[in-house]
């Protein structure tokens, strides 16, 4: 390379620095803190347990049901208010993403409407 070239290339690259950003680390901006789930646990056996729950508006919560028997009525679980149903098999956990829904009583129950429980929404 000729020495002009070179001259022209430092004195392009001098014009060029004063515009370059500065290399100041960026400030640090807090993450917003998006709530743990909250997990709730329902042993099927002989009835829910715990058969009622009580649970805040828009928290995220995740029931978690656990059937330990093999009786016949509790193979299923619904939740009309949501319009869901799950079959539950012999113990296996099956999750349940809880929606936001408002303040209220929304029941859970078997199949044959015969086991209930009861999910409490409370405002904030």
């Amino acid at each position: 390379m000729s020495k002009r070239f070179l001259d022209h290339a430092f004195i392009l690259a001098m014009a060029v620095v004063p515009f370059a950003p500065s290399l100041k680390p960026a400030p640090v901006v807090a993450a917003e803190q998006t709530p743990a789930v909250r997990e709730i646990e329902i042993v099927v056996e002989g009835g829910y347990k715990p058969a009622r729950i009580t649970v805040t508006e828009g928290e995220p919560v995740r029931l978690k049901f656990i059937r330990k028997e093999w009786n016949g009525c509790t193979r299923e679980v619904l939740i009309p208010a949501i319009a869901l149903r799950r079959e539950l098999p012999p113990n296996k956990p099956v999750f349940i993403d809880w929606p936001a829904l408002a303040p209220g009583d929304y029941e859970f129950r078997c199949g044959m409407n015969m086991i209930r429980g009861i999910i409490t929404v409370v405002p904030r």
